[in-house]
């Protein structure tokens, strides 16, 4: 077992705010017992927020993990699986010597009383989750901690109403525990739960380990070393990476302006890379993978010049934005495609039937107006145009739909004159590019 130090968070706003948002999210079901635990009723919340409150020593201030894909303060489980609830909350003390501490507390009756409390050592909670990673059947708390420049992965159980740390201080830069709805990961198909931690030295080079909890402790199952260098890893998932195949896909930044996806899948307790060079996910910018078109298999993205744009000047061209996943064999499958503003104030999902058969129009400009047409007969079959407010007005009717707006501007989208459909499939829901820049 490995040694900790590390965590933080950021300090709550006002009592309103958190009353809405602060048990939000509090409990990961990852099975479907899971499913028919009784919710969290308003006035539980209440009851909940007021004893941790109460709980809390004067001058702290609770805190939320910095992962934006879970910002919940509180997190409510029954962790020894004894059929009464738990729950984990921390807290800040800026002028103390140790800055974190958690609270652990109990449901009893219609109230809760605090259990215990244990200090968190370290500057920042980056993560906080609640999972079976020791495959007892009980969820265990997974904290990803910093302190200063390095981040580390802990872990604590909670049985006979004592805290155990069961993980400590393994150092990190992208941990994968749980695929993209918050569910474990059995990365080896052995039937028990696993994990892989991601870490760059110095130099650069990163490695990937796998692990596993076995009699009483966490093993490394497998390491796999990269041979090149990369500036960050900056986006790590866990899932399906191919039609019934589980592994997990690393984002990869090599300078400020290139990056590719590495993919990876276990076979016989090794990790082995599904590619066997980075050129076959390699762009000419930073692009986070994900399910883009939800069929639960992760895709990575690349940059495609649209024809006819291939003379132009690197920085002057228009992009398509295509994703791809992996075939499960020696290559890559079309999944879908948009186009990007270059301002990244949307990303537009272009109809997938299209890839291959349309382009933009060379004569478009940035930023003004945009033509989508087919490649052979150089017929209409969308457009986008960006209006001040003054011209939307007197345009909005003539079968404009808008994408998005800024302050001065409406950006809005018209199909060809005879469809009906409209140029997109969707939009996107999350503008993701802009999570890379926190």
């Amino acid at each position: 077992m490995l040694n900790s130090r590390w965590v933080r968070l950021l300090a709550c706003g006002a009592v309103t705010i958190v009353l809405g948002s602060v048990l939000s999210g509090c409990t990961v079901i990852s099975d479907p017992k899971g499913l028919m635990k009784k919710p969290m009723l308003s006035m539980d919340k209440e009851k909940l927020f007021y004893v941790v409150q109460k709980e809390q020593p004067p001058e702290s201030a609770l805190i939320r993990p910095k992962d934006m894909n879970n910002t919940s303060m509180i997190r409510v489980e029954d962790l020894d699986g004894d059929g009464t609830r738990e729950a984990i909350v921390f807290y800040e003390t800026p002028n103390e010597n140790v800055r974190i501490h958690g609270m652990l507390l109990e449901e009893q009756g219609d109230t809760w009383v605090k259990k215990l409390t244990f200090d968190v050592p370290g500057s920042e909670l980056q993560s906080f989750k609640v999972l079976d990673i020791t495959n007892d059947g009980n969820p265990d708390i997974i904290l990803g901690v910093s302190l200063q420049e390095q981040k580390a992965l802990t872990a604590y159980s909670y049985k006979g109403g004592a805290l155990e740390q069961v993980l400590g201080g393994v150092p990190y830069n992208q941990y994968i525990i749980d695929d993209l709805q918050g569910n474990t990961l059995d990365l080896n198909g052995d039937g028990k739960n696993d994990f892989a931690i991601v870490a760059l030295n110095n130099s650069g080079f990163a490695s990937i380990a796998l692990y596993q909890y076995d009699e009483g402790s966490f093993k490394e199952v497998d390491r796999l070393q990269t041979d090149y260098t990369v500036k960050e890893i900056y986006n790590a998932l866990g899932g399906e990476i191919a039609k019934d195949k589980m592994g997990i896909v690393l984002d990869a930044e090599l300078d400020d302006r290139s990056s590719f996806s590495q993919i990876i899948y276990v076979k016989d307790n090794k990790l082995v890379n599904a590619f066997k060079s980075p050129d076959q996910t390699y762009r000419d910018d930073k692009i986070l993978s994900g399910d883009f078109n939800n069929d639960g298999i992760i895709e990575f993205g690349l940059k495609e010049t649209p024809k006819g744009w291939e003379h132009y000047v690197f920085d002057s061209r228009m992009w398509f934005y295509t994703f791809y996943q992996w075939d499960g064999k020696d290559g890559k499958e079309f999944v879908s495609f948009q186009y990007r503003d270059d301002a990244n104030l949307f990303h537009l999902n272009l109809k997938p039937e299209w890839y291959g058969k349309i382009t933009i129009d060379t004569k478009s400009e940035k930023e003004k107006y945009i033509r989508f047409k087919m490649i052979d007969t150089d017929e209409t079959v969308g457009e986008i145009k960006y209006f001040t407010l003054s011209q939307w007005e007197q345009e909005k009717g003539k079968r404009w739909k808008e994408i998005t707006r800024t302050n001065d501007r409406v950006i809005a989208s018209r199909n060809a004159q005879d469809s009906n459909e409209g140029l997109l499939d969707n939009m996107s829901q999350l503008n993701r590019k802009g999570e890379l820049n926190e």
